[in-house]
C-alpha cells in the first residue's frame, strides 16, 4: 500500500462523522473519505450516477452512506474497487432501498481515491456533473461563483458540531440585501433554493454567494444547481470553492460563434473577492496563434459575468481558445459553454496545472454519447504526452503518445486520440507527462446531438501515491 496521505485538517475532524455514524466496521478506518455535496431526493438516485477511482495499487473496500439533513444515516453499502480500477453505479443500485432524500459519503482504506457525480433528469435533457469534496477542498469559507434566477443551494456540515452558516448573495457592484443565517445538524445538510432564501432580491442582479462557518475548524462543502441560465433545458452543477488568496484562473477550452447546425457562446465569470475594487485582465490566446487582451474593472465584492464573444470583440465566426485571468487581488471564477441551438449547457472551474491528471469516466457509446478531452499547455516548453484508456477492472483498452507545443490547446474527442474508445461507456483515462511539464485539463460529456453538455473535472493524483498504468 502507498504511503500514507497527510493533511492539514485535525485528525478529530477526519474521522469525526465515522465516529459519529457509529455503525462502520474497523475496517472503514482508512486513508480517504469523500463527501458529495449535493442533497438527492429518492426520486434523483436513480437517474444519478456516482464514479469512484482508484488508483491506489490495492483493492479498494468502500463504506457508502447516504445521510439525511438531519444528519441521521438513511442506507448504507459497502462496495469494492479493483487495484488500479474504477466503479460506476447509479444511486438506486447503491441504496436500493432509500426512504429520505440524503447526500452521500464514503471513506475506504485505500489511498488517493477521486470522485464525482452525473445529475440528470429521466429523458436526459438535462444533466450535468462535478467533482465530490476531499479534506483538501472542503473550507469554512466558500463561494459558488455562478449563481442566476433558478438557483438550488446545498450545503453539507462536514464537521462534528452543528454549524451556524451565513450566507451572502452578491451581484455585480457587491452584497444585495441582508445575511441569511441557518443552522445545519451535525453530518447534516441544507438545500434550498436561493430565491426562498433571498425573497427580496433581484436575482437577475445575482451573481454569486459566499458561504461562511465563522470558524477554520467548522468546514463545509457546497455545490448550486443552476437551471435555465443560458439555455431553457440543460442545466448546470457547480461545487463552491473555497476562498484563497489566488490572483490568477486559467480556463482551457473557449468556444464561441456559428457552425453550420451550431452556435456557441462561452461565459466567462470571475469573482473579485476583495474588499477594494480591482482591475483584472483577461487574454484570449485563439487557437491560429492570435492574442486578445482586454483589461475589465471589477467593483469591491463583486463579479464579471459576459460572453467571450462581448468581452474579445470576437466575430461571430467560429472562434476557439484559452483565457487567462491576471489580477492584484483574490479572484475566482468559471467559464459555461452553451450551444443556443441544441440546448446543451456546462460550467467548468478554473483549472489547476498538474503533471498527472485522472478524467474518471467514459461516455462514448450507445444510444449516442461522446467524450470530448481539452488538454493546455500554458507554458514555454513543449509537454511530451501518454494519454491511456483503462477498463473498469483496470485492464487497458488503449493508449496514444504525443506532444503538445508550448502555449497550445488540444480539443479531441477520445475516439479520435484512441479509436479503440469508440463505443465503450466505462472506463476512465489518465494523463501523464514525460517531462513533467503541467497540463490543464477537463472532459466534456454530451449527446452527438448537443442537447446535453456535462463537464468532469480532472482529478489530481494525491500525493504518496504512485498509480502505474496498464501496459500500451
Amino acid at each position: 500500500m502507498g504511503a500514507a496521505t497527510t493533511y492539514d485538517t485535525p485528525v478529530k475532524f477526519r474521522f469525526g462523522l465515522l465516529l459519529w455514524l457509529l455503525a462502520t466496521p474497523l475496517t472503514a478506518f482508512g486513508h480517504t473519505e469523500i463527501f458529495f455535496p449535493k442533497v438527492f431526493s429518492t426520486a434523483e438516485l436513480p437517474n444519478t450516477g456516482f464514479v469512484l477511482l482508484n488508483p491506489d495499487p490495492d483493492i479498494a473496500t468502500v463504506n457508502v452512506y447516504l445521510i439525511s439533513t438531519v444528519g441521521t444515516k438513511v442506507a448504507e453499502t459497502v462496495v469494492t474497487i479493483a487495484p488500479g480500477g474504477q466503479l460506476a453505479r447509479l444511486g438506486s443500485e447503491l441504496f436500493p432501498n432509500a426512504s429520505a432524500a440524503g447526500w452521500v459519503y464514503l471513506i475506504n482504506d485505500t489511498e488517493g481515491m477521486q470522485a464525482f457525480f452525473l445529475n440528470y433528469d429521466s429523458g436526459i435533457t438535462s444533466l450535468d456533473g462535478a467533482e465530490a469534496a476531499s479534506y483538501d477542498t472542503i473550507g469554512s469559507d466558500q463561494v459558488i461563483p455562478l449563481i442566476a434566477e433558478n438557483t438550488e443551494l446545498n450545503v453539507v456540515n462536514t464537521s462534528v458540531a452543528r454549524l451556524q452558516l451565513t450566507i451572502r448573495l452578491f451581484g455585480t457592484d457587491g452584497q444585495i440585501g441582508a445575511s441569511v443565517n441557518r443552522d445545519v445538524a451535525v453530518a447534516g445538510a441544507l438545500q434550498a433554493d436561493v430565491a426562498a432564501l433571498f425573497p427580496s432580491a433581484n436575482l437577475a442582479q445575482a451573481r454569486y454567494v459566499r458561504i461562511q462557518t465563522g470558524s477554520v475548524f467548522s468546514l463545509i462543502t457546497s455545490c448550486a444547481v443552476v437551471r435555465g441560465f443560458t439555455v431553457p433545458r440543460d442545466t448546470a452543477l457547480i461545487n463552491g470553492t473555497n476562498v484563497t488568496s489566488k490572483t490568477g484562473v486559467t480556463f482551457n477550452h473557449v468556444v464561441s460563434g456559428q457552425l453550420p447546425n451550431a452556435n456557441y457562446t462561452t461565459v466567462i465569470g470571475v469573482t473579485n473577492l476583495s474588499s477594494q475594487p480591482q482591475s483584472v485582465q483577461l487574454v484570449f490566446h485563439a487557437d491560429d496563434g492570435s492574442v486578445v487582451e482586454v483589461s475589465r474593472d471589477i467593483s469591491a465584492n463583486g463579479a464579471l459575468r459576459e460572453t467571450a464573444q462581448s468581452i474579445f470583440n470576437l466575430p461571430s465566426t467560429f472562434q476557439t481558445g484559452w483565457v487567462n485571468v491576471q489580477s492584484r487581488g483574490p479572484i475566482a471564477g468559471f467559464a459555461g459553454y452553451a450551444d443556443t441551438v441544441a440546448g446543451g449547457f456546462a460550467v467548468v472551474p478554473d483549472g489547476t496545472p498538474q503533471t498527472k491528471l485522472f478524467f474518471s469516466h467514459i461516455a462514448n457509446g450507445p444510444p449516442q454519447w461522446q467524450t470530448g478531452l481539452a488538454l493546455l499547455n500554458a507554458t514555454g516548453t513543449p509537454a511530451a504526452i501518454e494519454i491511456f484508456a483503462v477498463n473498469p477492472n483496470g485492464s487497458p483498452i488503449g493508449s496514444v503518445s504525443l506532444t503538445l507545443e508550448a502555449d497550445t490547446k488540444m480539443a479531441r474527442t477520445i475516439h479520435e486520440l484512441i479509436p479503440q474508445t469508440r463505443g465503450v461507456n466505462g472506463g476512465f483515462i489518465y494523463v501523464q507527462t514525460l517531462n513533467n511539464v503541467p497540463l490543464i485539463g477537463i472532459e466534456l460529456f454530451y449527446t452527438q446531438d448537443l442537447k446535453v453538455l456535462s463537464n468532469v473535472s480532472a482529478a489530481k493524483l494525491v500525493p504518496g501515491v504512485r498509480y502505474v498504468p496498464p501496459p500500451k
